[in-house]
């Protein structure tokens, strides 16, 4: 998932839940159980998850490039796509010899040939 995706998830958590918060605090207002413990717990946790939700789809916005940075970010790859800056050399030796086998072929000492496995 994407920071675009998550941002968008977090928006519309915290869209719920205030919704949430709203629809739960009428209900205990025609109740009369506004300030009943088990209610205030309630909306205190579904307010933080609000809170937290909201921030963090804030953060992820902020942090989103600019459509000027996307354009500067493409022009700096090859034309084939690739990415310029993401080589890495590590581990690029060819290590593949040790797991090759290969076929050998002798002779005994009757002279008939045979092929062994190295």
């Amino acid at each position: 998932m994407n920071d675009r995706s998550r941002m968008m998830l977090y928006a519309l958590t915290a869209v719920a839940c205030v919704m949430w918060i709203w629809q739960s605090a009428k209900e205990a207002m025609a109740d009369g159980t506004m300030i009943s413990t088990s209610n205030i717990i309630f909306l205190v946790c579904i307010g933080i998850a609000a809170v937290y939700c909201a921030a963090n789809a804030l953060i992820l916005w902020w942090r989103q490039p600019s459509k000027e940075d996307a354009e500067n970010d493409d022009a700096a790859d090859t034309p084939d796509g690739t990415d310029t800056d993401t080589a890495d050399a590590e581990g690029s030796e060819d290590d593949t010899d040790d797991d090759v086998e290969t076929d050998v072929a002798t002779t005994d000492a009757d002279a008939s040939p045979t092929t062994n496995r190295q």
